[in-house]
This record gives C-alpha cells, sequence and structure tokens, in this order.
C-alpha cells in the first residue's frame, strides 16, 4: 500500500470529509479524486483502481462478463470488486464511459458510495464500500470507478434459480430484504435478479446502487417490485433453465408484507 511520502509524490493530499454524513477520507492524486473507507488509513493505495497495475502484481483474481465489466481483487487479505461506471442503451454504443461533470459529490461513484455507506449503517444487507474515484476529463466530462468488498459464498438469484426452484423461505427472505431496503426509502434504480444474492447461510444481499436514491414514499415502490418481475420473466425467456413460479413470487411478496 501507498505510504504519506508516497502518496505525496504522487501529488496527493489527504483531507478529511465530514463523518457525520460521509464516513470517508478524501484524497487528490494525480488529477483524481478518492474517497476511501477512514479505516484503511494511510494504507490506502490509490493504484488498486489501476487494472493493468493490478494485474502486473497479481492482485486480480477474476472477472465478470458482460457489459459492466468488473475486476475481482485480492489485496492485503481482503477480497474486492473494482467496477468502472460504463454508459448504457443507445448513448454507450457512441459513448463508453464519460459522464457529464458534476460535484464530487454529485458523481456516480461518490453518491453510491455516500449510499452504500449509509445504507450499512442502518444495517442493510449491501457490501461495504472500500473506495470511489472520479476522474475529471478535458471537454467538462469525467469517468468513475468504485471498489467494494466481495460477498464471500454468494450466488445472483438468477444463478440459483438456473439451478432450481427455490424454497419459499427463500422467496420470503428476498421479500423482506426489499421491504427494508423501501422501509429506508430508498429506491433501487435497477432492482433484478441479477441485483440479489443469497448467501451459503440463506441471507439475502442487495447489490449495485448506480444511480440509487432517498425517495419519500411512493408508488416507485411497486415500480421496483415490477422491474423485478420482469427481469424474472426475461430472464426465464432466455434460459429455459431457469424455474420459478407464481407461487414463488407470492412467497415474495408475502416475506415483503411480513411485519419487520
Amino acid at each position: 500500500m501507498v505510504s504519506p511520502r508516497q502518496a505525496r509524490r504522487m501529488g496527493g493530499r489527504t483531507v478529511a470529509l465530514d463523518r457525520d454524513t460521509i464516513p470517508a477520507t478524501q484524497i487528490r492524486s494525480q488529477g483524481h479524486v478518492i474517497w476511501h473507507d477512514p479505516a484503511m488509513g494511510e494504507a490506502f493505495d490509490p493504484r488498486l483502481f489501476e487494472p493493468d497495475w493490478l494485474a502486473r502484481n497479481g492482485l486480480v483474481t477474476g472477472r465478470s462478463t458482460g457489459r459492466n465489466e468488473a475486476l475481482f481483487l485480492h489485496v492485503d487479505g481482503l477480497d474486492l470488486v473494482l467496477r468502472h461506471y460504463f454508459r448504457g442503451g443507445l448513448v454507450g454504443r457512441l459513448n463508453r464511459d464519460l459522464f457529464l461533470r458534476q460535484p464530487v459529490a454529485r458523481s456516480r461513484a461518490m453518491a453510491e458510495y455516500a449510499l452504500l455507506s449509509w445504507m450499512e449503517r442502518q444495517g442493510l444487507p449491501v457490501p461495504h464500500p472500500v473506495a470511489a474515484r472520479f476522474t475529471p476529463v478535458a471537454g467538462l466530462t469525467y469517468r468513475a470507478d468504485i471498489i467494494t468488498r466481495t460477498l464471500p459464498g454468494t450466488r445472483t438469484l438468477a444463478a440459483a434459480l438456473a439451478q432450481g426452484p427455490l424454497p419459499a423461505q427463500d422467496w420470503a427472505a428476498i421479500g423482506s430484504a426489499i421491504a427494508r431496503m423501501h422501509g429506508a426509502d430508498v429506491d433501487h434504480a435497477d432492482l433484478n435478479c441479477r441485483n440479489i444474492l443469497l448467501d451459503d447461510t440463506g441471507r439475502i444481499w442487495l447489490i449495485d446502487f448506480d444511480k440509487s436514491r432517498h425517495r419519500a414514499d411512493g408508488p416507485w415502490k411497486r415500480a421496483n417490485l415490477e422491474r423485478l418481475k420482469r427481469s424474472l420473466l426475461k430472464e426465464a425467456r432466455l434460459h429455459p433453465a431457469v424455474t420459478w413460479d407464481a407461487a414463488g413470487w407470492q412467497a415474495l411478496l408475502n416475506g415483503y408484507a411480513a411485519p419487520a
């Protein structure tokens, strides 16, 4: 990891953020703005955001595929996930990863870091945020990256369904986890069967809170559930091995409606 002296040589400085709102330390290094977990202290190395450096040092243990590719890392005994932010839809075909410049705290990675930090402090089932990076680019744009802790022994809901039907208690646990998130007034921008994880103990985790936010109570909660159902229907249509039925969905709704 990088020392304070190395950070100064790299053009960095450390600034404490308001810990009542965002538990993070801010580093400015080589044009980047980085927030990281204060528990890492002076040991945090900004090069954890550099895929080439990570590969050269044997810190990459795997990668996910698809539009939102992520790198899995093992660093100083910690298992981490590095995710770069990409544009989606038609815009993404012309512009892979540039976003219109805005205040650092409102940028994609920092907003997700802040939301995850808050949700974790509320006891919600989300991954621990480790660091987020804002990289200004000429032309009033920026790129973004985030690092979180991995959730060991987990599989996506989509992967679990491909292995066979889920018992009703698992569906109910998924519904309960979503209800807890909604009880905290968090609107998940992309609640789908690949952003819900089940671990070996039966615990449910929710991931990928890009563009998610706090909202007052409203119809968006039902829209979250409908989006999840559409993703399940699509998964079953594309992958015949995926098995779920109306009884499973009803068990999810029962878990959602059950008292906390």
